[in-house]
This record gives structure tokens, sequence and C-alpha cells, in this order.
């Protein structure tokens, strides 16, 4: 299991007005629970994949489409 090593907290980042994180570019880590910016697909910290869609509808994309899953 994957711990948080602290190291997260360096990479935070600020939340945007207007728009949501993951419009911006931010991902979120389960594990840390904190949005960074990185253009990796693992946390820095703990190696835990990152979020990339918000779970409250996951069936929108980022541009605002729907996506269509057969």
């Amino acid at each position: 299991m994957n711990r948080c090593k602290g190291l997260c907290v360096d990479f935070e980042a600020k939340t945007i007005s207007g728009r949501t994180r993951y419009e911006s570019g931010q991902k979120r880590c389960s594990q840390c629970s904190i949005f960074m910016i990185s253009y990796d697909t693992r946390c820095p910290c703990c190696q835990t994949k990152f979020r990339l869609r918000s779970r409250l509808n996951p069936k929108k994309s980022l541009n605002g489409k729907r996506m269509i899953r057969y």
C-alpha cells in the first residue's frame, strides 16, 4: 500500500476562479487528498495514479461534452 510521504505539499495547486480544477489541468491524488499540477500520471509523493475527472459526474468529459460508452 502506498503512503503519503509529505512531499506533495510542495506541488499543491491553488484554486482558479471561474473554472473547475480538472478544467484548469489540475489532478487529484486520492491517497494524499491534494490537487496538484503535474505532467506525470502518478503522484510524485506516493506513486498513486491521479484522478483526471470528477467523481460527481464521471460521464462528462473535460470539455463539457458527454462521453458515450458502449
